[in-house]
């Protein structure tokens, strides 16, 4: 028999020892709030999680109660039924209409009186009864109200925007995120979630609050208030809305110095992570030296076939704005890596099965949970470069790509062959488009140029950068 959930411990779960609250979306939803609200409790003892879960459970109740009210409400609910009604009385004839009308105010009254209380007032006229309704009755009266007289939920047409975007199902994500964020903002400010109610004012106050009282990472605001922005010329194309009051907004780059960047690893790193221990041994560090020997992006090697692998090459699919897969020529570090892979293997087999993607359902790409047990080891032997208020390490695995790329500059190698052997497009018309490409022998011999540092802890004497680097107090 299958076992029951346990009551006590129900929305909680734990993830790195952790207790946090967990929830799932109605499927209607997802758009707007994604799969599941997930919120950390902060605590390992699971006393203080259930107190915690008991205030944040009802914050999620609210949050999806308030998602169906900004999308026109739940199949057949009575804001849903409105716009329904709505959309009949543009073709109806006066008698419908008044009808549909009657009907409409007669159910208004139900709801105002359903948990009403009333009280006397004296009047000139006399006592008089007066009807206090309840505030969430007075609120969602107010809402059909204006929903019938032509107002309409801002994410009631969100779905089809989403369904008519050209990007990779893993980049929608961020459209429910987005919305979620505004929605959450109107709603502090007590502003109802209707299209008509983000005018010039309000969406500069959304900006400023956007940018100002958040702790998102400056690419982060800039991201979900550009898909705002989108989604907000996509209802003003449709006359879904009157004017698009985001279009000449933006949220400004603050001012970086170089030495903030993301960077490369150094030859010491480098040593440090391919000597390394990780729990995953062989099955981790041939993915580290693929990517540390041809500079391909993690999503390329880890989606690698043995059919990919041919007469002394890796096909690596399209990443990003690449037009297509690329051949890059196999390191000679590599060589016995790629044998003991390949041996045995079809043509469809995985390069990497021990890191399977997540499941068909699933928008996550294949590389999800290897950067995770990545960023843990990296944490654990102590190679990051991390500051208060970044998002993520300086180096990170991206920063194999960066050393890839600098060693070859290093070599003296020509900047069109770098870019053509790591994908990047090529400057100027001439290379860009009527190129076919460098020869493959060159390219054969500049990747084999890169070298690593010693692997047998020998001392690693770091080459000297043109661009200084700043020391660490």
């Amino acid at each position: 028999m299958p076992r029951k959930p346990d009551k006590d411990k129900a929305y909680l779960t734990v993830h790195d020892g952790v207790w946090r609250v967990s929830m799932g979306v109605p499927r209607e939803l997802r758009d707007q709030l994604g799969t599941r609200l997930v919120r950390s409790t902060g605590t390992k003892a699971l006393g203080e999680a259930k107190l915690a879960r008991d205030l944040i459970v009802p914050q999620f109740k609210k949050r999806i109660e308030d998602a169906w009210s900004a999308r026109g409400g739940k199949r057949n609910s009575l804001l849903a039924l409105t716009l329904e009604t709505r959309r009949l009385m543009e073709t109806a004839d006066e008698n419908l209409a008044d009808f549909m009308i009657q009907g409409a105010e007669e159910r208004y009254e139900e709801i105002l009186n359903e948990g009403a209380t009333w009280v006397n007032e004296h009047t000139p006229d006399g006592i008089i009864p007066r009807r206090i309704p309840k505030p969430e009755a007075a609120k969602l009266v107010s809402e059909i109200r204006r929903v019938a007289a032509g107002d309409t939920p801002i994410a009631h047409y969100h779905q089809a925007f989403v369904d008519g975007l050209k990007i990779k199902p893993r980049s929608k994500l961020d459209e429910p995120r987005a919305l979620s964020i505004l929605l959450d903002w109107m709603e502090s400010q007590d502003i109802e979630p209707f299209i008509e109610n983000i005018n010039k004012r309000n969406a500069i106050r959304f900006l400023d609050w956007l940018d100002a009282d958040t702790n998102l990472s400056w690419a982060s605001k800039a991201k979900y208030f550009g898909r705002i922005k989108f989604y907000w010329s996509w209802l003003a194309r449709r006359e879904y809305a009157k004017e698009n009051p985001f279009h000449d907004l933006n949220i400004d780059k603050p001012e970086t110095k170089r030495e903030d960047d993301e960077r490369e690893y150094t030859d010491e790193e480098v040593q440090k992570l391919l000597m390394g221990e990780p729990m995953e041994g062989r099955r981790m560090l041939d993915v580290m030296m693929v990517a540390a020997l041809t500079g391909a992006r993690l999503d390329a090697v880890i989606d690698l076939k043995v059919g990919n692998l041919s007469d002394g090459y890796f096909t690596f699919k399209a990443q990003k704005k690449e037009r297509g897969s690329r051949d890059i020529p196999v390191h000679p570090d590599l060589d016995e890596i790629v044998a003991r892979r390949i041996a045995n293997k079809a043509p469809e087999d995985d390069l990497f099965p021990e890191w399977p993607g997540p499941p068909s359902t699933s928008v996550k790409p294949r590389s999800s949970y290897f950067s995770k047990r990545y960023t843990k080891y990296t944490s654990d032997i102590g190679v990051r470069d991390e500051e208060k208020g970044r998002r993520r390490s300086k180096i990170n695995f991206h920063s194999w790509r960066r050393w890839f790329i600098t060693k070859m500059e290093r070599a003296r190698v020509r900047e069109p062959l770098i870019a053509a052997i790591v994908g990047h497009a090529r400057k100027g018309l001439t290379l860009r488009v009527y190129s076919g490409g460098p020869e493959f022998l060159e390219a054969q011999d500049a990747i084999a140029l890169v070298k690593l540092p010693p692997l047998d802890g020998s001392p690693v004497v770091e080459e000297r950068s043109l661009t200084p680097r700043r020391r660490k107090p």
